[in-house]
């Protein structure tokens, strides 16, 4: 009974591992990008609801950029240059405190570049002799202006008042439970907020999956192998599949003395999956999952009769998933670990 307990907490242990590793990275799905007089606010963040630009402590951090790059001498950009400043990650928050956390680098621009709706609605793609970029964990935010003098704009109530006109219409259009990433361009240049949404990437992928493969294993002291076949559906959140619910069939082949000389006595798993993808980049995904499988088909003696199997799925590429396993038949009688490599295809 100690053993199964020890087993049991292990495959607990490297589940909650794999959670806790993956929430350091997050999915910056919604862009808006804010239209003001003199500027342009651009927001990449996990919610465009949440991450309002007044609802950042915006206010003390221009305070900050000010007073660093008063301390500065920065030579003005050409007509044709961008000069940006961007400010070093400090973990959730981002604290400026003089010019040994900013870098400045200068970039051309297209100076005719310009973005164009159904409407008629243009506006300047590369907007801004300025850019003023930071960011934390779950946001990118970068502030383009002609001038430096033009950040006082965000300590005026003026620029409370329009970003909060902002928050409260992205709230009425989309609800705060909203799933699909959303890529808007808000004017804010009038007494109403004119939003103009552009076509997004991050559109619903909901899908059917059907596939198989072929695998090969460790149990019993025993070489194993496989072919296994998958029905699920795959569920996405702003443009990345995050959940996977599958029913997978797999027919074992043991090369054990029970199997001896009966080459097509297989027996016959099935097992109910669930795979959660824990990134939050489209860059990489990082898919763990948990199945709970029955032996349904008993063609010799390798297994005993009522048969169940749980394991701990952990997705390397799209091509191979490694599966430590438990064997069990009853209700955990007669426990024992098992390991196997499967190959999609």
């Amino acid at each position: 009974m100690k053993t199964i307990k020890t087993i049991l907490l292990s495959l607990l242990m490297v589940l909650v591992s794999f959670s806790v590793l993956a929430v350091s990275e997050f999915h910056k799905g919604d862009t808006i990008r804010y239209k003001f007089d003199k500027m342009l606010i651009e927001v990449a963040s996990t919610n465009a609801i949440t991450k309002a630009p007044h609802k950042l402590a915006m206010q003390e951090r221009v305070q900050q950029i000010q007073k660093v790059l008063d301390e500065m001498t920065v030579v003005p950009p050409a007509d044709d240059e961008r000069i940006t400043i961007s400010f070093r990650d400090q973990d959730d928050d981002l604290l400026v405190w003089n010019f040994k956390e900013i870098e400045l680098s200068r970039t051309k621009r297209n100076t005719k570049s310009l973005v164009v709706f159904d409407d008629g609605t243009t506006f300047d793609k590369d907007f801004g002799r300025y850019c003023i970029f930071f960011s934390y964990r779950a946001m990118d935010m970068k502030l383009f202006i002609d001038d430096l003098d033009n950040l006082s704009f965000f300590l005026s109530e003026e620029f409370e008042k329009k970003a909060q006109q902002s928050e409260d219409f992205m709230k009425k259009e989309f609800g705060e439970k909203y799933k699909k990433g959303i890529v808007a361009w808000l004017d804010l240049r009038g007494d109403e907020v004119k939003a103009h949404y552009q076509n997004n990437i991050s559109k619903n992928l909901d899908m059917l999956l059907l596939s198989g493969g072929i695998g090969s294993g460790w149990i019993k002291n025993t070489f194993v192998s496989d072919i296994n076949f998958r029905l699920g559906v795959s569920f996405s959140k702003k443009g990345m599949f995050k959940n996977l619910y599958a029913v997978d069939y797999s027919m074992m082949y043991d090369f054990s003395e029970s199997n001896e000389n009966k080459f097509f006595e297989l027996n016959h798993f099935v097992a109910l999956t669930w795979e959660h993808n824990f990134s939050n980049t489209p860059v990489s995904d990082k898919w763990y999952g948990f199945s709970v499988g029955y032996l349904v088909k008993r063609n010799n003696d390798f297994f005993k009769e009522n048969t169940f199997k749980i394991a701990v799925n952990k997705k390397i590429n799209d091509t191979f998933i490694v599966k430590p396993e438990l064997y069990f038949n009853d209700f955990f009688k007669n426990v024992y670990p098992g390991i196997r490599l499967s190959v999609a295809f």
